[in-house]
């Protein structure tokens, strides 16, 4: 019998979805004999109890979570996500960097810091990406800290507000799709696939309205991991060979029949009816691979 530690905040039970697949998890633990306990950041000094940590709780750096990883690394314990995952995840300048190196697939992007943010640099930009272009800061979840520029005014407002978090800057080159691919890779092997649709009028699977702090989600569309094209799913175990072999959810867009990366996040979503919807045993493998 294996002991997992689940690592999540209040937050996590706040979305139903997302509470009935930490449910699944559970289950599915418990009917492979393993035992399977919730643990708070007022716990966390319990890690050394378990045989395996398996974080929910949004990753990062500077948050609890990293801590609860980093401990259970430094202890032995099998952990998702682990450490070095998180890092390079959370940090989009070096995954760029880390893409360029092993020639993964990636939509055209270029790094810019505090003292290139002048007339000359941005022009060149524009010549070579065209306009609109997509600016990042290196720590981004959820689709903060990523805004399009169309002219030099904006690509300055954006930049400088920009690196107030960050010395260096990402910027890419616009591809509009009308939905994301989502490749969800454990331990190199493919997990799941599916689509983000973008809202309609939008440029992002998660867009806020005008105005107004309301963030709008694309649907999600699963597809059965089978039935998903080979060159895509060849695209994602290549960029997570680069980043390590965790648990990992792939963003990709198809662009004229290819397949680009637009980066590899850690601690992916995963909510009941959606992710899961088409490869159920998702659970079970994720639950195997903890008790290893």
């Amino acid at each position: 019998m294996t002991k997992i530690a689940c690592f999540v905040e209040r937050y996590n039970f706040s979305d139903p979805r997302e509470e009935a697949a930490l449910q699944n998890f559970r289950c599915a633990a418990e009917k492979l004999g393993n035992e399977f306990q919730f643990l708070f950041r007022e716990n966390i000094a319990d890690i050394p109890k378990y045989n395996s940590v398996f974080i929910r709780a949004t990753t990062d750096p500077l948050f609890t979570a990293y801590i609860v990883s980093k401990t259970a690394w430094e202890l032995g314990l099998k952990v998702v996500d682990d450490p070095e995952s998180i890092t390079i995840c959370a940090n989009k300048i070096h995954q760029y960097a880390l893409f360029e190196k092993f020639d993964v697939p990636h939509i055209p992007t270029v790094f810019l810091n505090k003292d290139e943010l002048h007339h000359r640099e941005i022009s060149r930009i524009f010549r070579e990406f065209g306009k609109p272009v997509v600016i990042k800061a290196p720590y981004t979840s959820f689709s903060r800290y990523v805004e399009k520029a169309a002219c030099e005014t904006s690509f300055r407002e954006v930049a400088k507000r920009f690196f107030k978090k960050s010395d260096v800057l990402a910027v890419q080159k616009f591809t509009p799709t009308e939905f994301d691919w989502r490749v969800g890779v454990l331990g190199n092997e493919v997990l799941y696939v599916c689509k983000y649709m973008i809202p309609r009028g939008k440029w992002k699977h998660g867009a806020k309205l005008r105005g107004k702090p309301t963030v709008i989600w694309g649907r999600t569309v699963a597809l059965k991991k089978e039935d998903a094209p080979r060159g895509l799913k060849d695209v994602a175990l290549k960029a997570c060979s680069v980043v390590g072999k965790g648990l990992y959810g792939v963003d990709i867009k198809e662009v004229n029949g290819d397949y680009v990366v637009v980066e590899v996040n850690d601690n992916p979503s995963i909510y009941a009816g959606y992710e899961d919807s088409r490869d159920k045993d998702i659970y079970t493998k994720i639950i195997r691979y903890l008790s290893e």
